[in-house]
């Protein structure tokens, strides 16, 4: 009704979240990716394949953060899971970099873009 009304920054953050992302973490083996941030433990020895995280149960706006290592002895394939697309329309996505990272956030039904 106009009136102002004081909020204490900690029920701010117990409402936001605490701002921290889980970690998830994959070695040289294909893998199944999760909501929040992955970061690989080990080199690859080949070429591996990791995939995104089915869509049932999955927010619009979460997204999934991947970071390789060494990949020399074999790129790193993301690819969809189910009917998923990716920038609309890739089925998958393909690092060949040592030490690259992507993002993908999920914006809609069975789709992921890139940032």
């Amino acid at each position: 009704a106009g009136a102002l009304k004081r909020v204490a920054m900690s029920g701010l953050k117990t409402f936001i979240g605490n701002g921290t992302a889980a970690i998830s973490t994959f070695g040289d083996a294909d893998a199944t990716l999760a909501v929040g941030v992955n970061v690989a433990t080990a080199n690859t020895s080949a070429a591996r394949t990791l995939t995104l995280p089915a869509s049932a149960g999955l927010s619009v706006g979460e997204s999934v953060k991947v970071k390789v290592a060494g990949v020399s002895s074999g790129a790193v394939t993301i690819s969809r899971a189910g009917s998923q697309t990716i920038d609309g329309n890739l089925t998958s996505i393909t690092l060949e970099s040592d030490n690259a990272a992507i993002e993908f956030v999920y914006v809609a039904d069975d789709d992921f873009r890139i940032f």
